[in-house]
């Protein structure tokens, strides 16, 4: 067959397939959704949260204590950037997540937030970036249009704010399952380059503290985005941990003391909504079952550009040949020198950590590379070889099998192949059996009722040879062969079987018990009554691998057999007819009538038989 030739012959080709389509796979990135989830599981580690980064959150106490926010003053912020820098010394810095993109109708509370921010020179304001989607390339060339992605404009604070405090955009990038995983740095607008929110934090806490950001910088300029890093303790209901206050706490005279102030000093602030309400959460990879706030995504960018903890993901040219090529290349190699299916797993469990932890070290290095499809390809390819060797051993047995195609049994014939007895020469051996026949009564005269139905036929030979084939195999023995609308089985004939000569006898009673309801249901639906007429005979026979070489039969011969046959012969419709021997054996588990001495066919003298009643064990 093809099948044969290609695993057998051409495994090359088979090889060359897995190693395309797990190309194909990465090429695409089509597992990208479940890349993304490793790497949430592998790279995200407990720690402990900058020291010197706190979130005043506008939360469910703040939003209790001054009403809805939309309704609040900006003279409230106004009041919380003066406390927040009435101290002998201020914080380095002072971010406010909120936008003032236009002036409210209470013009002495604008002007009173532009003073503030003026006065303490350390407020960085947030903007918004506002994107559109529009097609390129249409009037040049229709086939190869394309949707990109447009600034449409550019929300900053009203004039008298931005005059007074660099701003940057908060936007968020969404990658697979909408979390956000990477923090945008810079864009282009209007042909100048704007800072993102947490950059601009960056920005003055460094200028603050007269430290250098030319590395800072310099990646930055190289990179418009980078993986983040965030800092999580081991608290779910707490992802990130920044949010230390309520906003509200910086208007209780009594808690916010000079000794508070003094705590804040040359720290950085963020202010941000910290309330569902306020509709500013996200999904983060290590908070997928609390969201995190905005303003602690902003807190946690800032600490990774603080530590220039930047992490940058290789590019795809990279990971192909990393994870595809050579591992692949590597493994298929593997695979040609090991069999032995436990040694290959134990080989690419070693591989498998082996590059997990050579990933873990490279993404502490600042790289991430892909963790999904070289694992991936080290699961497909051995379970790939798995099957291969499956497929191949299977078509060994098959080879052997094919000497039994005349067996019913499947068990039997799976034995047969694992113990190896299906290789044997030998010609036949005697022993001692049970053997059983079982015929259809009625089944001429229904032939012939249906000669034009000859399917309806066979639908309900087939219905009946399923009820004696399951009656013997539930009971250990092996059908031998078919004849018609006869059966013939062996207890004891192909391999070992205890009791043989009741089960013998159990599995006849079983089809004359169980050929009630098929008969019943045969009658109602086809209009036909038919039966069994059984005979189970005992004692020594020729059982083996009989026949000529290009035709060997495994089955029994002998007069036990014949014996048999004339029994079944004898029996009446439903009726189980079994020999003297047979009743001798099984006499004290059954009720059996004895029928008396009849004459059988070709037999020169009478043989005493009984018909079975009933089975008591």
């Amino acid at each position: 067959m093809i099948i044969d030739f290609i695993v057998k012959k051409k495994k090359l080709i088979g090889d060359i397939i897995i190693a395309a389509v797990l190309i194909l796979l990465f090429s695409f990135d089509s597992l990208v959704y479940f890349e993304h989830k490793l790497q949430d599981l592998a790279y995200h580690k407990p720690e402990l949260p900058a020291q010197n980064i706190t979130v005043f959150g506008i939360d469910i106490d703040a939003l209790s204590e001054f009403g809805i926010f939309q309704d609040w003053s900006r003279q409230k912020i106004a009041d919380a950037i003066n406390i927040l820098n009435s101290g002998e010394e201020k914080p380095a810095v002072i971010a406010i997540d909120v936008l003032f993109v236009s002036e409210s109708s209470d013009r002495e509370a604008d002007e009173n937030l532009a003073k503030a921010i003026e006065d303490s020179g350390n407020v960085v304001l947030a903007s918004l970036i506002n994107y559109d989607r529009e097609w390129a390339g249409m009037l040049e060339d229709f086939e190869n249009a394309y949707r990109r992605t447009i600034i449409k404009d550019y929300e900053i604070p009203y004039a008298s704010l931005a005059e007074n405090a660099p701003y940057g955009f908060v936007n968020a990038i969404y990658s697979s399952g909408s979390i956000i995983r990477e923090a945008q740095f810079k864009t282009q607008y209007d042909g100048e380059l704007i800072y993102s929110f947490p950059v601009e934090i960056y920005k003055m806490y460094m200028e603050s503290i007269g430290e250098d950001t030319g590395e800072v910088d310099d990646y930055i300029a190289r990179y418009n985005t980078s993986y983040i890093t965030y800092s999580t303790t081991l608290y779910e209901d707490a992802p990130g941990e920044y949010f230390g206050w309520s906003l509200a706490d910086i208007f209780d005279e009594d808690l916010f003391d000079e000794d508070m102030l003094d705590l804040l000093a040359g720290e950085i602030i963020l202010i941000g909504p910290y309330a569902p309400a306020l509709e500013d959460s996200y999904l983060t990879p290590v908070s997928q079952s609390v969201q995190m706030y905005g303003v602690e995504i902003h807190a946690n960018v800032v600490n990774m550009l603080i530590k220039g903890n930047f992490k940058q993901y290789v590019s795809q040219k990279i990971n192909i040949a990393v994870s595809v090529l050579l591992v692949a290349l590597l493994l298929f190699v593997i695979i040609r020198f090991i069999k032995d299916i436990r040694i290959l797993l134990g080989v690419f469990a070693v591989l498998g950590a082996g590059y997990y932890f050579s990933a873990l070290f490279i993404f502490g290095k600042g790289y991430i590379i892909t963790l999904i499809y070289p694992l991936f390809s080290l699961v497909i390819i051995y379970i790939y070889q798995v099957v291969y060797g499956y497929i191949l051993e299977a078509i060994e047995k098959r080879k052997l099998k094919s000497a039994f195609k005349k067996y019913v049994d499947p068990k039997l014939v799976d034995k047969l192949v694992e113990s190896g007895e299906a290789n044997s020469n030998e010609v036949g051996v005697k022993k001692n059996i049970a053997v059983l026949f079982v015929d259809v009564r009625g089944f001429t005269p229904m032939t012939e009722a249906l000669k034009d139905q000859s399917e309806l036929v066979v639908k309900i030979l087939n219905e009946y040879l399923e009820l004696t084939s399951s009656s013997v195999f539930n009971n250990g023995g092996s059908v031998d062969k078919f004849v018609g609308d006869a059966t013939m089985a062996l207890f004891n004939g192909f391999f070992p079987t205890d009791d043989y000569v009741f089960k013998a006898v159990k599995a006849a009673w079983d089809m004359v018990q169980g050929a009630v309801a098929v008969n019943a249901s045969i009658k109602e639906k086809y209009g036909v009554d038919v039966g069994f007429g059984i005979g189970v005979n005992c004692g020594d026979a020729i059982v083996g691998n009989l026949g000529p070489s290009f035709r060997k039969d495994y089955t029994a011969i002998g007069d036990t057999v014949n014996t048999a046959a004339r029994l079944e012969s004898n029996a009446k419709r439903s009726e189980v007819l079994i020999s003297r021997e047979v009743y001798d054996i099984v006499k004290d588990r059954i009720e059996a009538d004895s029928v008396g001495e009849i004459p059988l066919k070709g037999k020169s003298i009478k043989l005493e038989v009984f018909s079975v009643q009933n089975i008591m064990a």
